[in-house]
C-alpha cells in the first residue's frame, strides 16, 4: 500500500513539475486533459507523464477538468494536446451526431490504450430497485454532468425508456458511495473497467446489488446501433460479495490527440508509451490500461495522427482498415 501511495505521490509530482530531470532546453513539452480529479483517466494519464519522464526527455503536465466531455472538448479546441476517451465519442463528434450539434474533426487517434470499461449499474438494497425499470421514481447518479459517464449512461437509459423518469442526480464519481451510503440517493452509473475502485467499495459494504441489464440491451437495440459497445457477461465473484454474474457493455479508450500536433511530437511520445519499458511499467500498476498490451490501431473507427501511423507502420502493424485522414 506504502508503494502504491508512493507511485501516485511521486506521479503527481512530476505532473505538477515537468522537466526537473532535464533541462528545459532540451526538453519536449507536452500537455495532457484528463477527466476529473480522481478519475480513472486523470490517474491513467499521470501515469503515462511519469513513464515519459523515466524513459524519454518529453514532460507531460497533466491538468483535470470537470469530466471526460470536458477534457474532450479541451482537445477539441486546441486548449489541450492529448486526452484519452471512448470511441463512440470520438465517431459521434466526427459525424456531427448527439450530443454534438456539428462536425468536430480535430482530434485524431494515437492508438488503443484503456481495456473495456463496463457500465456498471450498483444500487442499494434498501431501494428495491432489481431492474432498470424499477428505477423510475428513484434518485440515481448517471455520472456528473459534463463526464463521459453521463453521456453514455443517458443515451442508453433514454434508450430503453428509464432517463426521463429518474431523478438524475448530479454526484461525483468521489462522493457516490457517500451519497448511496446515507439514502441520498438509490443507485449509481458509472463506466470503469474491472474491478473500479468505487464499485469494489460500495460491494465490500453487502448493502448493493450490481443490476444485470442484459435483456435491456438486447430489447431495446442499443447494441446494434452502437457497434464501439459489446455485450459483457461479468462472472460470478467479480466483486466482494457479488455471488452472481451480471451483464453490461463496455468499449476501449483510445489515447487521442489534437490535429495540430507535429508530427515527431506524436512519434516519440506513442513510441515511449508503446516501448516495452512503459507497457510493462503502465500494465503493472494500472489494470485499466492492459489494453496496451494489444494491437494499438484494432478496431479504430476514425484516422490516425499521421505521427502515429508512421510509428505503427514502422512496426509492422496493418492500418490499411483504419480510415484514412484526408486533405480538406
Amino acid at each position: 500500500m506504502d508503494e502504491r501511495r508512493g507511485f501516485w505521490a511521486g506521479a503527481a509530482a512530476v505532473a505538477m513539475m515537468t522537466g526537473m530531470a532535464v533541462p528545459a532546453a532540451h526538453a519536449q513539452e507536452v500537455s495532457f486533459i484528463g477527466g476529473g480529479a480522481k478519475g480513472a483517466w486523470t490517474r491513467a494519464l499521470t501515469a503515462m507523464s511519469e513513464c515519459l519522464r523515466q524513459n524519454s526527455d518529453i514532460r507531460a503536465t497533466v491538468t483535470p477538468t470537470q469530466g471526460g466531455m470536458d477534457a474532450f472538448m479541451k482537445v477539441q479546441t486546441g486548449r489541450g494536446q492529448f486526452t484519452l476517451n471512448y470511441q463512440s465519442v470520438i465517431t459521434a463528434a466526427w459525424g456531427g451526431k448527439a450530443p454534438f450539434k456539428s462536425r468536430l474533426r480535430n482530434m485524431l487517434a494515437v492508438g488503443s490504450a484503456e481495456s473495456l470499461a463496463i457500465a456498471h449499474f450498483v444500487v442499494s438494497k434498501r431501494s428495491g430497485i432489481r431492474s432498470l425499470s424499477d428505477m423510475a421514481g428513484k434518485s440515481v447518479a448517471a455520472g456528473p454532468v459534463g463526464s463521459v459517464t453521463r453521456d453514455i449512461a443517458g443515451g442508453f437509459l433514454r434508450k430503453v425508456g428509464v432517463m426521463d423518469k429518474i431523478n438524475a442526480a448530479n454526484v461525483s464519481s468521489s462522493e457516490m458511495n457517500a451519497f448511496l451510503k446515507d439514502g441520498k440517493i438509490d443507485g449509481w452509473i458509472w463506466l470503469g473497467g474491472v474491478p473500479t475502485p468505487a464499485a469494489t467499495e460500495a460491494a465490500a459494504s453487502g448493502d448493493v446489488v450490481f443490476l444485470d441489464i442484459g435483456k435491456e440491451l438486447e430489447s431495446s437495440g442499443f447494441l446494434r446501433e452502437n457497434p464501439f459497445f459489446r455485450k459483457v457477461v461479468q462472472p460470478a465473484g467479480s466483486y466482494p460479495n457479488i455471488d452472481y454474474a451480471w451483464t453490461s457493455f463496455g468499449q476501449n479508450g483510445i489515447l487521442i490527440v489534437h490535429k495540430d500536433v507535429p508530427e515527431n511530437v506524436v512519434y516519440n511520445v506513442a513510441k515511449t508509451l508503446w516501448s516495452d519499458a512503459c507497457v510493462s511499467y503502465l500494465t503493472g500498476n494500472l489494470r485499466s490500461l492492459s489494453a496496451m498490451k494489444d494491437s494499438p490501431v484494432a478496431g479504430l473507427a476514425f484516422p490516425l495522427h499521421p505521427g502515429a501511423a508512421k510509428l505503427w507502420k514502422e512496426k509492422g502493424l496493418d492500418i490499411s482498415k483504419v480510415p484514412a485522414l484526408r486533405a480538406k
